[in-house]
Order: structure tokens, then sequence, then C-alpha cells
């Protein structure tokens, strides 16, 4: 069953004609003239939009990224992932579209990962952040789903109650710094100033770094499908296809309600040129079998030589940022969702993933910015971290060399490095069969002795390396991964001296296992070799 769809303008949406902004220059719009009880549509709402420019930014082309979808994989017909989705928001008439894909992402990572039942966080603070901290885009209200999530991972963003967000942007009565030229305003103009001191001293929300990912259809359906996480995309806006109403060229109401975005025509990309924009959502979902008809710049049905209306089949299901009552009111997702053509978002849009947050990683709200950190763990910028290695004694010193990181400093090795070598010949690895296939080469470490270092080398040949986990097992039945089976397409691995701390302290002596599991089917591999360097 779908979550409720909130959203806290809906009702003003439709008794008082709220602004709904597609993002980018902050325009009123027109106050709702609809008798009651009728159906809303394109004309009920204002959406300004986004500079292109903003949301394209860095953004590599598709040629230059790798591909997601292995040659022979398959998907189902259809597929989403509404039930690890916030609800739907709206920006009100701000120019913030990236930011709230973005943080729509961020929430339903979060619903993913389970720490947090009911996450909300701060559109407010992340705009702020990607601005002031990142640096990002100082003249103008817009930003992309890039900028955005480096501020996230960077920086962390608070919950929506520590600065709640303000859907009308400044103007003169203010500041009066702002207004004349958006070049000319202060940053703090498109930030709606800057964060109360209850959000400055609130904990800080993070998620790793996020990634460039190609928008080609097989490579989004991979990822939606294998990691069960959104992707944020962004870019060209056509206004007939979306059925904006400052489009030139007539629109469809019905397509409006029901979230349909079809690839632009040729009218269209003509006319939306002139007035070139860009808008950003998050896809959640596909439909291979949804058949829509096709339009042409005359808003006409296109029909075939025999007079069959012509259709485009196949759409992403998108979560919209334009809040709940007029776009996508009909979608059977739910409202204030959508359907966009898997040919526009292949064409006209670059995307961005991120992976779900590390749990230590997460701050309890309950502790009003007081980290209790465990004894493994260090406080680093607000935020509690494993100390290994990387993290000795304090944040960001890291233990280089003959060094080991010992009781919270790093010391100088006392023993000697040995290299153990696995010498029994090649190992296939099972091929996924109603779940992981797995197996294990042992090499047997001789000699008392506390570790003191631990680093491991593998060679494995493999067709598709990222459906292959590895795990090291002590001598005591003690697992650590050291390799996780991400997806991530490519060939073969080779791990090269790869630390594992967890060991460190413990004893040296007896069989030593690496176990190999393939997490999908169709690919297959094999052991080629491994072997351990450990000082005592």
């Amino acid at each position: 069953m779908l979550r409720n769809q909130k959203n806290i303008w809906s009702t003003l949406a439709l008794s008082l004609g709220l602004l709904l902004a597609a993002c980018g220059t902050d325009t009123p719009g027109d106050e709702n003239g609809d008798e009651p009880g009728e159906l809303p549509t394109n004309e009920d709402v204002y959406a300004p939009l986004e500079s292109l420019d903003t949301l394209m930014e860095g953004a590599p082309p598709n040629s230059e990224l790798r591909e997601e979808a292995k040659a022979d994989e398959t998907f189902p017909g259809q597929f989403d992932l509404l039930e690890t989705q916030s609800p739907v928001s709206s920006q009100g008439s701000r120019g913030v579209c990236s930011v709230f894909s973005t943080v729509a992402l961020m929430e339903h990572l979060y619903i993913k990962e389970g720490t947090i039942a009911d996450p909300q966080f701060s559109e407010q603070y992340l705009q702020w952040s990607a601005k002031f901290e990142v640096g990002s885009f100082p003249n103008s209200s817009g930003s992309n789903a890039n900028f955005n999530l480096q501020a996230i991972s960077d920086y962390g963003i608070v919950a929506e109650e520590s600065w709640p967000y303000e859907s009308s942007p400044w103007g003169t009565s203010d500041d009066p710094e702002c207004g004349g030229e958006e070049s000319e305003r202060p940053t703090r103009c498109f930030t709606n100033g800057e964060p109360p001191e209850e959000a400055l001293q609130a904990p800080k929300y993070k998620l790793p770094r996020g990634r460039w990912i190609s928008t080609r259809t097989r490579d989004i359906k991979a990822h939606i499908h294998n990691q069960e996480t959104g992707v944020v995309v962004g870019g060209d806006f056509y206004y007939q296809s979306w059925n904006h109403r400052s489009s030139s060229l007539p629109t469809n109401q019905e397509y409006w309600r029901e979230g349909y975005v079809l690839y632009p025509n040729q009218d269209d990309i003509d006319a939306s040129r002139e007035n070139r924009a860009g808008h950003s959502i998050l896809l959640v979902g596909w439909d291979d079998e949804l058949e829509v008809e096709k339009v042409d710049g005359e808003g006409e049905v296109i029909t075939d030589e025999d007079g069959n209306p012509e259709t485009e089949q196949g759409f992403f299901i998108f979560k919209n940022s334009w809040g709940t009552g007029s776009f996508g009111v009909n979608n059977e997702y739910g409202d204030g969702y959508g359907y966009i053509s898997y040919d526009y978002v292949q064409q006209f849009k670059s995307g961005r993933v991120a992976a779900p947050p590390e749990p230590h990683h997460i701050p309890d709200p309950a502790d009003d910015g007081e980290l209790e950190c465990s004894d493994d763990q260090l406080e680093c910028d607000g935020q509690c971290v494993l100390e290994d290695e990387n993290n000795c004694g304090s944040c960001g010193e890291v233990c280089l060399g003959s060094e080991v990181c010992s009781e919270g400093a790093c010391i100088e090795h006392e023993g000697e490095l040995e290299t153990f070598v696995y010498d029994g010949g090649e190992v296939a690895i099972p091929d996924y069969d109603d779940g992981p296939g797995s197996v294990t080469a042992a090499i047997e470490v001789v000699g008392t002795g506390v570790i003191q270092d631990l680093s491991v080398d593998v060679e494995i040949e493999h067709t598709y390396n990222g459906d292959i986990q590895l795990e090291l097992i002590h001598p005591d039945g003690d697992v650590v991964e050291i390799r996780e089976a991400d997806g991530t397409p490519g060939h073969d691995v080779s791990i090269e001296d790869l630390g594992v701390p967890e060991f460190i302290g413990e004893e040296s002596e007896g069989t030593w296992e690496l176990r190999a599991s393939d997490h999908a089917r169709f690919d297959e591999g094999t052991i080629t070799g491994w072997s351990l360097q450990i000082v005592r």
C-alpha cells in the first residue's frame, strides 16, 4: 500500500491557488479561478523555472559513464520503490527543485536504511549549505544534485523542524537588498537568510558521497532494481511535454492531471529552446506497458496512415516537488507523482545517485546535538565514526608506513612483516541459485604472535565483478567483509595491500579463509590466488 501523501500546502493549493514552482526565477502567479468541484488544471498554478545551465553544471555525457546493467540482465515490466518514499512536498514559489529532489532521495535512503521511521530533512538548510558551505551558484536560487549531495556528505543537514521551509522567497520587505537584478543580490536573499542558532547546533545527517549515473534506460533500471534506491535526474524542460501553463503550444489538461511527460515533438523543442529552462525530479520506478497517445505541435493526437493513434510506450515513475492537488492528481501511484518518457530521460537529463546512510553515522535526534560515541568510536565533525587506521586517536590522523594504530595513537611496528600465500590452485565460485553461491580458499598461518598489522591481496577472474562479495575469516571464526557485492559493472577483481584493521591485536596462528560469494545470476568466476601480509 502506498504511504500517505502529505503536503503542507495541499489545502491552500485548492482553496487559495497556491503558487507551485518547478524551479528557478521566483515569479508570482495567478489565483485559482476554478469553481468548487472542478478538476484542477495547469492553469491553477504558476511554475517558474530554473536555469538549465545550473542543473547541468559538471554533468558528464552518458558516453563517459559506465554501464550499470549486464548485457544479459532482464528486468520486470513494472517496478517501483513507492513503499520507501517520504510524502510528496511542495517547493512553493521558490526555484529550488534540485534541492527538493535531493532531499526526497535522502529521505528515501534513510527510510530504506530503517533507523529513522519518518525522516523529514530541511530543504531550507540544504540550499543554504550548498551555497554558503560548498559555494555553488551564489547568485541564484538554483543548484543541482551534484553540489547538493556534496553538501550533505561533507557537512550534513538538519531535520526539517530545526529550520522549517519557507515557501516564498525573500523580497525587499525581508531585506532591502533583496530586490533588483539577481546578480546584484546578496546570497542570503536566495537562501532566505542564514540558519537560526537552533539549526546550527542541531544534529547533522549525512549520506555517503554521491556519483553520476548514466541516464540510459537499462542503466537506470539496473540501479533502481538492484540497489533498490532512486535516481535524481535534472535537465531540459519542454513546456508542451510537461503541459506547463507557460507553453506557447496547446497543452493537455488530462495529461497534466495524470502526470504524463512525453518525449517532446520538434515544435515543442524549438519553442522551448527560445526560453530554455530545467527541472529536477526523483525517479522511483518504471512501467514498460504504459502507452500514451502522442501529440503534435498543435496538441492534436498523431495518427498513422490508417488513422490509428500513435503511442509512446515505456515510462519512468517519478516523484515531483509541485505538491499535491494539481500535477499528477489522478496518478495511480499517488497525487503529485508522474510518468516521464524513457527517451526523454535518456536524451535530455543527467543522473545522480547515492547510497543509504551508514548506521553509525546517524545521530540520535533525542541527543539535542550532544553525541555519545561508543568506546570504539571517535567524534569527528559532529558524527561518531569507527576508530581505525584512518582515524587513530583524532579525526584525520592516518597511520602510514611502518606505523599501526594502538590505544589511540600511531606507533611503530615492533614486529616483522611475513607473507603467507594460498597454494591450493584455482577455485570456481558457484553462481547465484536461489541465494548466493560461495566458496572458500584457506591459508595456514604458522607460528604464534599477536597481529600488529594485516593486509590482504586477492586475484579473481570474473565476467561481472559487481556480483562478488569477499570476506576474510579469522581462525577463531570472526568474519570481516573486505569487498561488497555492489552491482558495479566490470571484469575481474584485483586487490592489493588492503588493510584489515579489525584483526589487529588478535592471535595470528591458524587456518585463515577467504570466502567469495556470488550475489547475482548469469556470471561466473574463479579465485586464482590470494595472500596475507601479517606483522606480529
